[in-house]
């Protein structure tokens, strides 16, 4: 039965944010016509309604209603029905109709009762219909009062609530990786930094010393231009022996630069690889940053959707 609602889903608010973050491994959400990219509408402007209708149980047609639960199809909204009922009656059994037996539903009635459900779905419309007849048995049904529109519109609201709170679920996931995604990145930033600072102290302590021996080299260089000139004069063996030890010393000296000199080229390019890290790791920091921002703010726009289900 075609019943008089009218679909006012491509009329949604255009909302429209630009991504440039990756989460884990998949692009975040692109917001376009005010829906996420899992077709979740970031805007609720539905007028829930309780409808008049019959449902059909064997040889009896029982006088029902309908209300519409969006963005679901006819097995979900079933299923909220069903668990529903099975916290509100004895038992839950059977299928078009399903029925809930021994239902104790005080909005409507003090006395425990039988409903039974039928559910379709609308796919092009985007909602799921549920029917609700309100029996004493499989023939005769309640007398139609306000109580049962009321508690129908009660749980259109409860229902409708409960699916954005499905895609809000979806959303905090995904915000709990991105928060330990940008966890993640500040502490890779940090180890480097950290890192960095010990490679520099390095180095700058590898300069320190290859300069302290250069200097004793130098001192040592003049030491030896003067034991020349005098080995010279002299010819005494004991003045070639100072000589001896001098050159000796110095070439010690000289080797040791040299091996300074490969540490400081060494520990030059540490510090220079360690620099280079730096900005992949802000940028990787800035997009995750980015992706999270746009998460929270698609969570923003769905509690206020879920808030405007009245």
């Amino acid at each position: 039965m075609n019943l008089p609602y009218t679909m006012t889903l491509n009329s949604l608010r255009p909302l429209v944010l630009s991504l440039s973050a990756v989460l884990l491994g998949s692009t975040t959400p692109v917001l376009a016509q005010g829906e996420t990219k899992e077709g979740f509408s970031l805007a609720f402007d539905h007028a829930l309604t309780v409808v008049p209708d019959t449902l059909v149980n064997g040889t009896f047609k029982l006088p029902a209603y309908t209300i519409a639960v969006y963005e679901t199809d006819a097995n979900g909204v079933m299923e909220q029905w069903k668990a529903e009922m099975k916290a509100n009656a004895q038992e839950v059994t059977g299928s078009r109709p399903v029925k809930a037996i021994g239902a104790r539903i005080i909005e409507v009635a003090e006395t425990p009762f039988l409903v039974l459900a039928t559910s379709t779905s609308e796919k092009k419309a985007g909602l799921a219909r549920l029917t609700l007849a309100f029996a004493i048995n499989d023939s005769t049904t309640m007398p139609a009062d306000g109580t049962i529109q009321g508690y129908m519109r009660n749980l259109a609201v409860k229902f409708n609530k409960a699916v954005v709170q499905t895609q809000i679920a979806t959303y905090e996931k995904s915000l709990g990786k991105a928060s330990e995604k940008l966890s993640d990145a500040k502490d890779k930033e940090a180890s480097t930094r950290k890192k960095l600072i010990k490679a520099n102290s390095g180095l700058e302590k590898t300069k320190t010393k290859r300069a302290k021996v250069m200097a004793d080299n130098a001192q040592v260089m003049g030491e030896i231009h003067g034991l020349e000139k005098k080995f010279a004069l002299t010819n005494d063996p004991k003045d070639l022996q100072k000589l001896t030890k001098a050159r000796t010393k110095l070439a010690k000296g000289e080797s040791a630069v040299a091996k300074l000199m490969q540490s400081e080229a060494k520990a030059q390019g540490n510090v220079n690889k360690l620099e280079a890290t730096l900005p992949g790791q802000a940028n990787k920091q800035q997009d995750v940053t980015q992706t999270k921002e746009e998460v929270e703010r698609i969570i923003t726009a769905l509690k206020r959707k879920q808030d405007n289900i009245r």
